[in-house]
């Protein structure tokens, strides 16, 4: 399934779809908070779907598409008769956006994140973990104590800017945020290729810990900058180039943002919030220029 673009009109939408349908590309409407997206079920008409759609959007008052609801029903109501008598549930159509499969880079970040967390777990003298941490600090009362300007990393310890995403505090942490990983990870690798995932995913996880260090210390772990990293990427590339096959729940995008939110209230605890920050503006501006570089 790919989206082709969205129509702020319902019949519009369904004038185009039926258009679609009549011209053997099978499709379908759905409706959400902006708009009606219009969804190819098969990638083989994916261009000239989208050709299809950029003539329409010039001129939907056109004469090829008016009168094609009857053929169009027709051919809906066979692919019924058809789906009762079949045994087969085609899933690109009934559940477009389940997949079970996790890209490769995406697999290697959540082993890598649940090796580190056991590590955490197991190293009560956290020895070893300093080794993942942005810097070495340490806890004298009430406070923090490290030394400014990155020390180990200036002398050759560069994977400290990246390793704090492994570190996670509790089964909760690691578990919402692999969630998260597997499911937008892998769908941002399949579209966008396991290269380009991975130098997206690098230069997030940078941006966010130093955002985060910089302005709040060096006390910090989690995959939550990355996760909104890519969150922010899906969200702005899906709307502004539908192309590239990206696209976000409205519902998803909003449950998301009330959690940053309420996050920064404080009420959930200790988070490391300036990397969310940082991360989800990341991830949007990557999305957005890579929108317009596309077109």
């Amino acid at each position: 399934m790919r989206m082709i673009g969205t129509l702020s009109q319902k019949n519009q939408a369904r004038k185009f779809s039926d258009f679609l349908l009549v011209n053997g590309i099978p499709n379908q409407v759905e409706e959400e908070a902006d708009g009606y997206q219009l969804w190819v079920r098969d990638d083989r008409h994916l261009s000239a779907a989208e050709r299809f759609f950029s003539e329409f959007q010039s001129n939907p008052e056109a004469e090829a598409y008016r009168g094609r609801g009857a053929s169009a029903g027709a051919i809906r109501a066979r692919e019924e008769r058809l789906a009762k008598r079949s045994p087969v549930i085609d899933v690109r159509t009934h559940w477009h956006r389940l997949d079970t499969s996790v890209g490769p880079v995406t697999g290697i970040l959540i082993l890598l994140s649940v090796a580190i967390t056991l590590l955490a777990m197991a190293d009560r003298s956290n020895e070893l973990l300093d080794y993942f941490f942005i810097t070495r600090y340490d806890v004298v009362g009430p406070y923090l104590q490290w030394s400014g300007g990155l020390p180990e990393i200036r002398h050759g310890q560069i994977w400290r800017l990246v390793t704090p995403i492994f570190i996670h505090s509790g089964v909760l942490h690691i578990l919402f945020n692999m969630l998260w990983l597997k499911d937008l990870g892998s769908e941002l690798e399949r579209r966008q290729g396991s290269l380009y995932f991975s130098i997206l995913v690098l230069a997030v996880a940078i941006l966010s810990n130093l955002g985060q260090y910089l302005l709040a210390g060096p006390n910090f772990g989690g995959m939550s900058g990355v996760v909104y990293g890519l969150l922010g990427y899906c969200w702005i590339r899906g709307r502004y180039d539908p192309s590239s096959g990206l696209s976000l729940n409205q519902g998803v995008v909003t449950m998301m943002i009330i959690w940053f939110v309420l996050c920064w209230t404080g009420l959930i605890g200790n988070v490391a919030n300036w990397a969310h920050t940082f991360g989800l503006v990341a991830g949007m501006a990557w999305g957005f220029a890579a929108a317009k570089l596309r077109r």
